[in-house]
């Protein structure tokens, strides 16, 4: 498997030199037992980030998902609060790249542009989640900072032009952010972020009108992506913060309305980009692999890249 993909450089500016304590699976207790492949078994890294923001190199919470032959990756780009000039250039949106491969991208443009005065999303939209498709309309939900941060959703039938929709903004009981969608059974299981960094989720049928009552799923962390491996329910969400050091730790469960347990940290190496902190993804099923594209920085934030940790599947039955 080849893991040193060429770096990405912005200007003269390319890879960070490794901190003299990198996060590293190695260093982390060992998990508990748990029943998935997921929660112990080493994911490869690439060395260098497969996707650098070309404008401004800051690309944070990417959500990738595969249409017919192409990759799209949608990610917060531009977020310029940060008095030191540290962070993104221009207005905060969200943008988008794609890919024949999964692993060589380019950027296309802006596809959730900032909320207009008094919109929900009026001072960033941030956190978009993987797109989710019903009856030939693309659903991506995502994160709003306007009044507190909530949770709402646009649409699209091409994955490139999309249509903020009226009275989208669906959760909105406190600071709700980092959707990530689920789908079985008939069901849609949203997830989301709430109170304290506790991972949440609502039901709905037509990715609409959602239940009134949250369920708390038993895990805690930001950026959580929710995977099915064999007859195990699996989530992630990192913990930390991005200047002290971020990593994603496991929840494994038979069922998804069953509390999470607890399996420990994610067995995966940050290289020199990601040094600092390795957070806010996404993972998908790629053929006979789970990929896992994560941003990290090595900077304190001055810079977020977008990396790529592959595992093969081994588990029978591994839910596509």
């Amino acid at each position: 498997m080849r893991t040193n993909w060429p770096a990405c450089t912005i200007g003269l500016v390319s890879l960070c030199l490794p901190f003299a304590a990198p996060l590293s699976g190695a260093e982390a207790p060992t998990p508990p037992k748990c029943d998935t492949q997921l929660a112990t078994s080493e994911w490869k890294a690439a060395e260098a980030p497969v996707y650098c923001d070309p404008e401004d190199d800051w690309a944070k919470d990417p959500a990738v998902i595969k249409a017919g032959d192409t990759f799209y990756m949608y990610y917060t780009s531009a977020n310029p609060w940060q008095g030191d000039g540290s962070g993104g250039k221009g207005e905060p949106r969200i943008d988008y790249a794609i890919s024949s491969n999964g692993l060589d991208w380019t950027r296309q443009g802006v596809a959730i542009p900032k909320g207009k005065p008094g919109d929900w999303d009026d001072e960033r939209p941030q956190a978009p989640a993987r797109p989710v498709l019903k009856d030939g309309v693309y659903y991506m939900y995502y994160a709003g900072a306007g009044r507190g941060v909530t949770t709402g959703y646009a649409t699209s039938t091409d994955l490139r032009k999309w249509t903020k929709q009226p009275g989208s903004e669906v959760l909105k009981n406190g600071k709700v952010n980092d959707p990530n969608i689920y789908f079985e059974g008939g069901v849609y299981y949203l997830f989301y972020t709430s109170g304290g960094d506790r991972v949440y989720y609502v039901t709905s049928t037509n990715l609409v009108d959602w239940s009134p009552n949250a369920v708390f799923t038993g895990a805690i962390g930001e950026g959580s992506n929710i995977i099915r491996d064999g007859r195990t329910y699996v989530i992630f969400a990192c913990v930390g913060w991005s200047h002290k050091g971020e990593y994603y730790k496991v929840y494994t469960s038979p069922s998804l309305t069953n509390e999470f347990r607890d399996c420990g940290r994610i067995n995966l190496k940050s290289h020199g980009f990601a040094a600092g902190s390795l957070s806010h993804g996404d993972m998908i099923r790629n053929g006979d692999e789970y990929w896992f594209y994560f941003q990290g920085t090595c900077d304190v934030g001055k810079r977020f890249q977008v990396g790529l940790a592959r595992l093969p599947v081994t588990t029978d039955g591994a839910k596509k």
